[in-house]
């Protein structure tokens, strides 16, 4: 096959030199070995579209957060930014109550009860923090009970009730998990009521 070309070039200049003047043939051998340059560089050919890039951001083979997966990442973080035995910053019941409204999808619960549910939750983790797999339940939980469109209610009970039972199992007082329990009760009640509409 190499051969075959280097034949049919040879002949082609011989061709083309008993046509055409020098002047032509560099002119036709410099844009042939510009365009193999351009090849080797991977330059895209005038009149052809460039090649379609991922951004930088994205590494090959991870796809980006959905927005309620980016919330429930956030909640994960600030729960963990919780320090037990200090005081609890209005900061920190600030990005939670944002975490809590981002997280419900299809409507969308009160400031007001969100910022009760995020004092009381804050308060919990600031007394004791959940273990990581007590986390994630409860970061389950809160999803399923601020996302309940398809939840029938005795599920809804369920989740509420775990949700209590993680945080008297670690050691907080039954009356306070109860007030956690009815807050995330009420916030889920307005998201199904927002939802409605």
């Amino acid at each position: 096959m190499k051969t075959n070309l280097v034949t049919v070039s040879i002949l082609g200049l011989f061709i083309g030199s008993a046509l055409a003047g020098p002047d032509v043939i560099i002119k036709q051998r410099a844009k042939e070995l510009s365009n193999q340059n351009n090849v080797r560089q991977g330059v895209t050919p005038p009149g052809q579209p460039a090649p379609q890039t991922k951004p930088a951001t994205t590494q090959p083979g991870t796809m980006p957060l959905t927005p309620l997966q980016a919330s429930l990442a956030r909640l994960r973080g600030d729960l963990i930014s919780i320090h037990t035995n200090a005081p609890v910053t209005s900061d920190i019941k600030q990005r939670l109550s944002r975490d809590f409204q981002a997280i419900a999808q299809t409507g969308k619960p009160t400031q007001s009860s969100t910022d009760k549910l995020a004092g009381e939750v804050a308060s919990a983790f600031a007394e004791k923090a959940l273990s990581p797999t007590d986390r994630e339940r409860f970061i389950t939980n809160i999803n399923a009970a601020l996302n309940p469109a398809n939840m029938q209610p005795s599920q809804l009970t369920a989740v509420i009730g775990d949700v209590q039972a993680i945080f008297q199992v670690n050691g907080l007082t039954r009356a306070k998990a109860a007030e956690i329990g009815d807050s995330l009760k009420a916030v889920s009640a307005e998201t199904q009521k927002t939802a409605a509409k």
